[in-house]
């Protein structure tokens, strides 16, 4: 008898793959699609890649292979008869997504329940994008399309095969980390320029919000870096930047609340302040520019200089951190986390919220962790000032 839970699996292929084929059958009303397979079809297919993995088990590996094989001439034979019948034909995508719906009812039988469901969304979301998609790729220009594949490069290509470890005397330089900086910088350039392309001066925004998850600090480089190039920018750049600083208080709550709930009562209050702080000068940052209707000069989304430059500063800024820790550790935890601080406020919050209450108090370690987080600020005030330009240095003083 089979049991409940197979059934479950065989109802999710079959869910996953009517919402594909509801896409599919949409964008054929709208005139987007050809007639290859629609809301019927799809979750068929969905149902046929969940049963050949359930004969595949039951009875012979070699009947999901079959199951493969026939789904792959299927899908080839459709494809050649529909664009020979069609003078109007152009592509493969609902072939494609046919074939891959096929494995997402695999994936369903066997209870990866999360990656179909995941794989399923994306898809359907990138099939029903395809309009935003085609019009994005027809106004690509040569510097964005260059931009991209050296983003890409340095991102996927140089970084993962950086060693993550530190060299010379204390180990003062790790490869990876300093790359890491580069390629953060770069990115919230990226997504920055993406962002202003498509919503024009709320873009720096967002991009504020976004890049303050990863590095708030990387951001206020990047925009400070932009306010040289666009001067009448320098408004909403300095929003920007307000709003990743106050993304990073709430992401020190975030950690400590994961490390230590105790140390994080504690925190909370000072935490909030700061946000509150940081939450009125961005509302009177904002009331300045919401009716600016500055235009914006997009140039290349791609700014490795400046990253290289900051880079280089985290790394001097992470060895004379490292001297600290290792000849002035009994000067006190003020120290340490001033100092680390100033290179990366999640380092030092991490840490003491691994040994708050243990080998130091809830009073010291929260005390260090706000520390730290000043001396971040000071930081990117300091980047702010000497290179920026002129009025952005004083909006952020």
């Amino acid at each position: 008898m089979v049991e409940l839970v197979v059934v479950g699996n065989f109802l999710l292929a079959l869910a996953l793959g009517a919402l594909i084929g509801l896409e599919r059958e949409y964008a054929r009303y709208r005139k987007h699609a050809h007639d290859y397979a629609g809301i019927r079809t799809f979750p068929l297919i969905a149902l046929f890649g969940a049963l050949s993995a359930f004969l595949g088990e039951i009875v012979n590996p070699l009947i999901l292979v079959v199951g493969i094989l026939l789904m792959g001439a299927l899908i080839i034979l459709s494809y050649f008869v529909l664009s020979s019948g069609n003078k109007k034909f152009h592509g493969a995508t609902s072939e494609v997504a046919g074939f891959l719906t096929f494995f997402i009812g695999v994936l369903s039988y066997f209870g990866e329940i999360q990656l179909a469901v995941l794989l399923t969304v994306i898809i359907t979301i990138i099939l029903y994008s395809r309009t935003m998609l085609h019009q994005f790729a027809q106004h690509l220009k040569k510097e964005e399309m260059r931009s991209t594949l050296l983003f890409a490069v340095i991102a996927f290509v140089i970084l993962p095969f950086l060693p993550n470890q530190g060299y010379g005397p204390h180990q003062l330089f790790n490869p990876y980390l300093t790359w890491l900086m580069v390629v953060f910088i770069s990115g919230i350039s990226f997504v920055g320029y993406i962002l202003m392309k498509w919503f024009g001066e709320r873009g720096i925004q967002f991009a504020g919000l976004l890049g303050g998850l990863a590095s708030s600090t990387a951001v206020t480089l990047s925009f400070t870096e932009k306010s040289n190039q666009q001067s009448a920018l320098y408004k909403t750049l300095a929003l920007g930047v307000i709003l990743a600083n106050g993304v990073m208080f709430g992401r020190v709550l975030l950690e400590v609340f994961a490390l230590n709930r105790m140390l994080f009562i504690q925190l909370l209050f000072p935490m909030i302040i700061l946000m509150l702080v940081t939450g009125t000068f961005s509302y009177l940052m904002w009331k300045k520019v919401k009716n600016v209707n500055e235009k914006i000069e997009l140039k290349s989304p791609f700014t490795l200089k400046p990253a290289i430059k900051f880079a280089a500063i985290f790394a001097i800024v992470l060895a004379f951190l490292k001297l600290a820790e290792t000849h002035l550790s009994s000067q006190g935890v003020y120290l340490v986390s001033f100092l680390s601080g100033l290179a990366d406020a999640d380092a030092i919050t991490l840490s003491l919220a691994q040994i708050a209450g243990k080998s130091i108090s809830y009073e010291t370690a929260r005390n260090g962790i706000i520390t730290g987080v000043l001396a971040n600020i000071a930081l990117k005030g300091g980047l702010t000032l000497f290179l920026g330009e002129k009025t952005i240095r004083e909006k952020n003083d």
